[in-house]
């Protein structure tokens, strides 16, 4: 690819200063001082907080944004004037013209001519009478949901980023982008890629941005194999995408930080929360069957193999509802007869909430006590109570927070509870429909630094996809007694997993060290026995998707409705299913002993 001048332009190099809303609030201070980077981007933005915003802008109409960006920005203000690196971020989240406003003032009273755009087009709530969405996964229509939506937003391209760029803007203020579509956006922006026709290119940015988006998930957080690394896991440095002209990714970090970058902890970061073999997004549709990742150096690890697509006609939208208030508590439950102390407890509090107004009730024994422990936290359960109901009323002081405390005089031996009442005061909570749009409905545009507004013509060439995801068990089986003796260990002592959500889905990753291990992976985990691993966790009825990643020997898997919901309303401890990989690892299975003879993950 060459620039204007007709020279060959050298990679752009993206760093990532935040994976969620509340990380590190000095990792952009820290990129800048001690990186030499083109663009600065991050995720503030999630399922969760996109509601956390709509319940806080009710009563603050000014709020709505992420703060936590602010925070980084303001410190890092005189890098940023000095060194200059574009800045594009998903900060803006329900209101990005407020996010504007405060960066703009803050530029102004440093007399720094920094150029601030805004994007918009994502909020969509003005639609939501005129449109019965379809549901993401199952197409039913909203018309059906008994929730009454209160904020909707889609999840919109990098077109608009590019647009912005292209006028001069220094910083570019999105609400609900896709995660990658910042760094999309930015090496589209680079290389002056054509939008409509360079579907491989796009493809690898899309790998790129999914891959830093997360932040220290790719430099060692969160990986199943940290073991060998774990005396150097502490204030993890933050990534950087190294994007070349046809878009092949080199993953790296900032240099001198905490630590890694190998081709197993990029492996899992790929697999994390993907939703089967092709990754969708507003401007690209990415065929990941074939990718690779190829060690090319201490701390840079090559990823290639995307193959390009059109994007689909249709993006993501995700409508948020009041579902309600929610409180819970905590007991603690030691000693002998644990399970007998929970069916004592969950007695009283069924005979308690008998008359209640709750629209869910989970009382849950958590953990199992350690055999002769050496002190009493050892030898300790939690018993959480969690409850919700429609209205404030029917979850108030007297419908759960009196009940429960009035308990503790005629419960169990050894009753002691958690002392925090704040957790048994009524909350609210908001439901999620994730939904999908035709892109031809949505208009977006930019305003830029001058108050000027430019119209983002959107893509004409999307292609309709099915909404079932391609599911297979694999094309040639082997019999699993012709990889020799076995011997009953968790799978976790020979395989490697990652875990995430999408809405009320989640997703698991499963990948090894070796080729002949991957025949015996892709022969041994299909459906049925994905199935038989999660046991009382999912019933006859969840439907379990299937499909494999040759290149970097893995198995994937989708649990579709297994999140209760989905995290804004989620039941379960892990609403985020970040822990599913973990438990499914620690289950015992019969494993070939020649592979339990090279080491333990």
């Amino acid at each position: 690819m060459t620039s204007e001048s007709g020279t060959v332009k050298s990679a752009i190099r993206i760093a990532n200063v935040s994976g969620a809303t509340g990380d590190a609030p000095h990792a952009m201070k820290r990129m800048l001082e001690n990186a030499d980077v083109d663009a600065i981007t991050g995720d503030w933005l999630s399922e969760m907080n996109i509601a956390w915003n709509a319940i806080e802008m009710k009563t603050d109409p000014l709020s709505g944004y992420d703060k936590g960006f602010l925070r980084q920005f303001k410190e890092s203000i005189d890098l940023i004037y000095a060194k200059r690196p574009k800045i594009v971020t998903n900060a803006g989240a329900l209101n990005p013209a407020q996010l504007v406003n405060e960066i703009k003032a803050l530029c102004t009273e440093k007399k720094y001519d920094l150029k601030v755009a805004l994007v918009l087009g994502d909020n969509i709530t003005d639609l939501i009478p005129k449109h019965d969405f379809p549901h993401l996964d199952h197409q039913s229509p909203i018309s059906t949901w008994d929730k009454t939506p209160a904020v909707g937003v889609a999840y919109i391209g990098c077109r608009a980023i590019v647009q912005a760029l292209k006028a001069g803007s220094d910083i570019v203020i999105c609400g609900r982008v896709t995660d990658a579509s910042p760094v999309i956006g930015l090496a589209a922006w680079w290389f002056n890629w054509d939008l409509d026709q360079d579907f491989e290119h796009l493809a690898g940015g899309l790998v790129a941005g999914h891959l830093i988006e997360c932040g220290p998930y790719v430099t060692g957080a969160n990986f199943s194999g940290f073991k060998p690394y774990l005396n150097g896991l502490v204030d993890l440095g933050f990534p950087i995408a190294e994007i070349g002209a046809a878009g092949e990714v080199v993953v790296t970090k900032q240099p001198n930080s905490a630590g890694y970058v190998i081709e197993d902890n990029v492996k899992a970061q790929l697999l994390y929360e993907l939703q089967g073999e092709l990754y969708y997004n507003p401007d690209v549709t990415a065929n990941l069957k074939d990718i690779t990742v190829k060690q090319v150096g201490k701390d840079r690890v090559l990823v290639t193999g995307a193959k390009g697509l059109p994007p689909p006609d249709t993006t993501k939208v995700l409508i948020s509802g009041i579902g309600g208030y929610q409180a819970e508590a905590l007991f603690f439950i030691n000693g002998l007869d644990v399970a007998e102390k929970a069916e004592m407890m969950r007695q009283q509090l069924e005979h308690a909430f008998a008359n209640s107004e709750f629209s869910k009730l989970t009382i849950s024994l958590i953990g199992v006590p350690a055999e002769n422990p050496k002190n009493q936290s050892a030898g300790t359960c939690l018993l959480r109570v969690f409850a919700q109901a429609p209205t404030k009323d029917g979850i108030g002081l007297e419908k759960f927070k009196v009940p429960i405390y009035a308990i503790r005089m005629q419960s169990y031996p050894g009753y002691h509870m958690d002392l925090d009442f704040r957790m048994m005061d009524p909350r609210m909570f908001m439901e999620l429909w994730p939904a999908t749009i035709p892109v031809s409905m949505l208009s977006q545009s930019v305003v830029l630094h001058d108050g000027s507004v430019i119209p983002v013509s959107l893509s004409n060439n999307g292609k309709c996809y099915p909404v079932q995801r391609q599911s297979y068990e694999t094309a040639e089986p082997v019999s699993i007694s012709e990889f020799g003796e076995t011997e009953d260990a968790p799978l976790g002592y020979i395989v490697n997993a990652r875990s995430g959500d999408k809405a009320n889905n989640s997703n698991v990753g499963f990948f090894v060290r070796a080729d002949d291990e991957y025949i015996w992976l892709k022969s041994f985990l299909t459906r049925e026995r994905l199935r038989a691993l999660f046991e009382d966790d999912i019933t006859s009825e969840t439907v379990i998707e299937r499909c494999e990643f040759p290149n970097i020997r893995a198995v994937h898997f989708r649990v579709l409705d297994f999140l209760d919901g989905g995290i804004a309303s989620s039941s379960r401890i892990d609403g985020l299913g970040k822990g599913i990989g973990e438990y499914l690892r620690s289950k015992v299975v019969p494993l070939p002993k020649k592979f339990l003879d090279r080491g333990k993950i």
